[in-house]
């Protein structure tokens, strides 16, 4: 270090001034490269918030780099570790995440994650080479400005002393000052991230609860060996999945004067194969996509669920190319993680088409329609390619211009139950707008003449038919049953698999029952190769003769997504028992001579599912929900 009377200290001072206020500058300038469409529309609050973490920044750097910048000592080893360490977790992590995610790492993306140190680099793909550059930048950076500020800064001692004991402090301060990390992320990038990880380290010590069930976690899938496709008929395949959308609301059959909420999506695909009794096993999407792109049963354990190929690993396996277009959210209760690793040539989530994407009902769903009209001439056939739309989440996306179900109005209170429908069918109104859009370009290019559209949705929706509003909460039909159909224009399918299509239409099918299908469309279902995860499939391609006759099981509790409270369920045919963890039995129904599903005919009519389900979910814990009159379960 320089003592005072050093005549090159004055000289040095706009240099030294100029490396310290480096790190800040860095990654101010690569946040304002990154997101200045997004920046210049902050309104005065947020700017104001921004500005303050720019500034708070370049200072926390500044302390950082001074305390590593002496010549001698091993404290300044130990700040110029912290200091490498931390700017190349800050820069490049939140740089490699922003180029995957277009937003950055924060408190949403790591509360649910298992793993501290998977935390730590945002359980990135660390081996893709836009990662690895990313991380390998900020290193470099970090190393050179630790030496330039050897070179340059030469602190003397007492400031060396100051800033050595502010760097804890300064980092410490970083932990505790609120955020803008979700929708508008109008903080400084590693804010943000500190923010994050300050979450999991609370949610890991139990200081905060804000993860209280368990999310799904990053895939290790299974590698599937080369398969042969070998299609019925040459074709692509794509499957639109809707959100949260009731069978009741939609025209499934095709029907020239649809009233319904669906007009658009209904006129686009006239010639349409209707399955009217299709169900998912759960009113989760998190549970559905896994049972829809997996094949595999709700009912299998952690490990199986998080290795198990999805659709895409197939397809690409047997040289098909593929695509998956969102408006999801995917940041959502990890939901990023589970599709991470999908290889596809072609892929958008909500934050990708807009970056105020909402958490709950994602970008705009006219935005995704926009996204894959702009993409879809890209796709090389053969390919399968998923587009799974999402404003009908509730908060829901609603536009008074396109509201023709009235009255209608935002409010969940029981007396205005039937203007809350209303208003949930005009955001099915609006989003069905851009499906009919994404189903007319489709048909309308050569690929699209070759393609076969499989439609379905996640789960439906509750307007309180059994006292419950939304979705996660039961098994009643107004939460599993979901609208869906085959639309294959002439020549992409066989004539038996056509026919098998026709006299499905009023058979009990299952979600399970379409991640087959998917697979048999591709061509591969019949591959020897993909036999052992066939294996473990227990759906029947809605493609080929046959249907499943025996018990089904179905649940809002798995390992991939641990429910708020338990619910579970079986259905054969059309009897199904469901019940909640503070009923002493299941109620038994037929759907068909019952579908409102008011009359309970008691566990023995519907014998020995029963018996099955609590084989396979155990013993209910008869709870009294929050709100309603205890019983006693001994009278």
């Amino acid at each position: 270090m320089k003592d005072r009377s050093d005549p090159a200290k004055g000289r040095r001072g706009v240099p030294a001034a100029v490396v310290l206020l480096a790190p800040g500058v860095i990654l101010l300038a690569s946040d304002v490269v990154r997101r200045w469409r997004h920046i210049h529309t902050f309104d005065r609050i947020h700017a104001l918030g921004y500005a303050a973490t720019v500034a708070a920044s370049l200072v926390v750097w500044a302390l950082l780099l001074h305390a590593a910048s002496p010549r001698r000592g091993v404290v300044r080893q130990v700040a110029a570790g912290v200091f490498v360490a931390f700017f190349t977790l800050a820069a490049g992590v939140q740089g490699a995440y922003h180029g995957l995610y277009n937003l950055y790492c924060s408190h949403d993306s790591q509360i649910h994650s298992a793993s501290i140190p998977w935390s730590v680099v945002c359980t990135l793909p660390l081996s893709r080479v836009g990662v690895i550059l990313h991380l390998g930048v900020a290193f470099g950076l970090a190393l050179l400005l630790v030496h330039l500020g050897r070179r340059w800064v030469e602190p003397r001692f007492v400031t060396w002393v100051v800033s050595t004991s502010l760097a804890p402090l300064a980092l410490a301060g970083m932990t505790q000052v609120p955020v803008s990390y979700r929708l508008w992320q109008s903080s400084m990038p590693d804010f943000i991230y500190v923010h994050g990880m300050t979450s999991v380290v609370k949610e890991h010590l139990g200081i905060i609860n804000d993860s209280p069930d368990r999310r799904v976690q990053r895939r290790s899938p299974e590698a599937v060996p080369k398969l042969t496709a070998s299609p019925a008929r040459p074709r692509n395949v794509l499957l639109i999945l809707q959100e949260s959308l009731r069978f009741d609301v939609t025209c499934v059959d095709p029907d020239p004067a649809c009233t319904l909420a669906t007009p658009f999506s209904n006129s686009a695909a006239p010639d349409r194969l209707p399955l009217l009794q299709m169900r998912a096993h759960d009113s989760t999407t998190a549970i559905s996509i896994s049972n829809l792109w997996s094949g595999v049963s709700p009912t299998e354990r952690f490990e199986t669920l998080h290795r198990v190929p999805l659709v895409w690993d197939y397809a690409h396996a047997a040289g098909w190319d593929t695509a998956y277009w969102t408006s999801q959210h995917t940041e959502f209760g990890n939901m990023r993680l589970y599709l991470q690793d999908i290889p596809v040539s072609h892929r958008a989530t909500g934050p990708q088409l807009d970056a105020r994407a909402d958490l709950d009902y994602g970008a705009y769903d006219r935005l995704l329609t926009d996204r894959v009209v702009e993409e879809f001439g890209e796709l090389q056939e053969p390919f399968l390619a998923v587009v799974h739309y999402s404003n009908v989440h509730y908060p829901y996306h609603f536009d008074p211009e396109h509201a023709p179900f009235q009255p209608s109005e935002m409010n969940k209170s029981a007396e205005k139950n039937e203007s809350f429908r209303n208003y949930y069918k005009n955001v099915v109104y609006l989003s069905d707008m851009a499906v009919g859009r994404l189903i007319d370009h489709v048909r309308s290019t050569e690929a699209g003449k070759r393609t076969v559209i499989v439609y379905t949705a996640d789960h439906g929706e509750s307007f309180r038919e059994h006292w419950q509003l939304g979705h996660t909460s039961s098994l009643y039909d107004e939460e599993i049953r979901v609208p869906t159909w085959v639309d294959a224009p002439a020549g992409t399918l066989a004539p038996e698999e056509e026919a098998s299509l026709r006299d499905a239409r009023d058979d009990f099918v299952w979600h399970l029952d379409l991640a087959t299908t998917l697979l048999d469309l591709v061509g591969v279902w019949d591959d020897p190769a993909l036999a052992p995860f066939r294996a473990r499939m227990p759906g029947l391609p809605v493609t080929r003769p046959g249907r499943n006759l025996g018990p089904m099981p179905l649940t809002n509790c798995t390992w991939v997504w641990e429910c708020e409270f338990r619910n579970w369920g079986m259905m054969q045919g059309p009897m199904k028992i469901e019940a909640r963890e503070w009923d002493g039995e299941f109620h038994c129904f037929d759907v068909l001579k019952d579908p409102d599903e008011v009359h309970n005919l008691g566990e023995e009519a519907c014998a020995p599912l029963p018996d099955v389900a609590r084989a396979l979910f155990h013993d209910m814990p008869i709870v009294t929900p929050p709100g309603r009159t205890a019983v006693d379960w001994g009278k």
